[in-house]
């Protein structure tokens, strides 16, 4: 493996880090908010929670490609600047609506539609903003600062939700989010005409999804990235909301250990983030991107053979150094492999394959968890193989092995 170039060393452009604090806040509102919703809906019971849940991601994978063709078609800074003043709306009006009726089925079930609708045109151009800030040498970098971000707020917006949760039910959890679309907004408004526009309006809706996808998946090396990514994703996404538990509950572990294992597999992906944010992504991120499969495919394993807690941790960091070394090269490779006026249809389509996976493979893994010949640590067993022949597989493919930073 190369060190970084001098290019890639170079300061990221100061509008990107404006657009990376604005987008923080807003995570750690969404995160406030959908533990918020969650913990709504398991009061009417675990049937109503899941239809809740099932409810906001129906019409979001529905619409995504479209969505994601808007954000070309009008650019993704203007599309995002809608969804986010439509969510401020949204959150800001829940507040008054659930002081006076309360937290209703009839309600969280309006709520988890119009948030999913919202969704659709939300994720693929905020997902694009990075790609459309910095220069092409600099994404793996960017993705890095924000993936570091991530991992901080994943546990301290479910902190945030729970003391708001606590306090004031969803009308407070409501107005923290509204407050913080609020800030997005701000930094938007701020950011006004530095991308530049690439969509073009001529073309039917139909033809501007259909060229989308066929820019995902007419092309070599963004086709394998995809389905390599897609495979991966349906069996790396479901650790932290299931594996993890389910092994600590076989283990007989509280939820205290639980929050553990997840908190420390979220500090090797940190680590890795943290790396390529000061150095720079490697040359090769093809061939490093697989080899972070073969790590975490060794973390998996470790954590189907241990039984000691610490060496259980160190197996949940080493799957975690795994995994952010895959997507810390990854998903750069993806952005830079398709020309920017197609950023938010790749991301659309990004998130539609991950969506799928995971609709797929967390009831598969869960129903194979609860065979007894089986279990969970049979479960962590079987994903540490296949991780490996996924990362082997596409180290045998020489447009991933042999691709290289732009």
């Amino acid at each position: 493996m190369t060190p970084p170039t001098d290019s890639d060393t170079q300061r990221i452009p100061v509008r990107y880090w404006i657009w990376l604090f604005g987008a923080a806040v807003s995570l750690l509102g969404d995160l406030t908010m959908t533990f918020a919703i969650g913990w709504s809906a398991t009061r009417h019971g675990g049937g109503v929670a899941g239809l809740i849940l099932l409810l906001a991601a129906a019409p979001r994978a529905v619409l995504l490609l479209i969505g994601g063709a808007i954000g070309d078609r009008y650019g993704a800074p203007r599309v995002l600047l809608v969804s986010c003043v439509a969510m401020f709306l949204v959150t800001a009006a829940l507040v008054p609506a659930t002081q006076a009726v309360g937290e209703p089925v009839w309600l969280l079930v309006i709520l988890a539609l119009v948030v999913g609708v919202i969704d659709a045109f939300f994720l693929p151009s905020s997902r694009a903003m990075p790609r459309l800030l910095v220069p092409a040498e600099q994404v793996p970098r960017a993705l890095a600062s924000f993936q570091v971000t991530g991992v901080v707020f994943a546990v301290s917006g479910t902190a945030v939700g729970g003391v708001l949760v606590n306090w004031a039910g969803l009308s407070a959890a409501a107005g923290f989010d509204a407050i913080t679309f609020g800030i997005m907004i701000v930094v938007l408004y701020l950011l006004r005409g530095t991308t530049a526009q690439h969509g073009s309006r001529t073309t039917s809706m139909l033809r501007s999804i259909a060229d989308g996808v066929r820019a995902a998946f007419g092309r070599p090396l963004t086709r394998a990235l995809l389905i390599t990514m897609t495979i991966a994703a349906g069996l790396l996404m479901p650790m932290d909301a299931l594996l993890l538990p389910l092994l600590a509950r076989d283990h007989h572990w509280d939820a205290r250990t639980a929050a553990i294992l997840i908190a420390t597999r979220s500090i090797g992906v940190g680590v890795v983030s943290i790396r390529i944010l000061v150095r720079g992504a490697f040359q090769r991120p093809g061939t490093v991107a697989m080899l972070g499969l073969l790590l975490a495919a060794v973390g998996f394993i470790g954590l189907s053979q241990v039984t000691p807690l610490p060496l259980t941790i160190a197996a949940a960091v080493i799957s975690g150094i795994g995994v952010g070394t895959f997507t810390g090269h990854v998903l750069p490779l993806l952005m830079n492999s398709v020309e920017r006026e197609y950023q938010s249809r790749l991301q659309s389509v990004i998130v539609l394959c991950q969506s799928l996976a995971l609709v797929v493979m967390n009831p598969v893994l869960g129903s194979l968890a609860d065979v007894d010949s089986i279990r969970i640590t049979g479960v962590c067993l079987g994903i540490g193989v296949a991780i490996a022949l996924i990362g082997l597989v596409a180290l045998s493919r020489p447009v991933i092995r042999n691709a290289r930073v732009a």
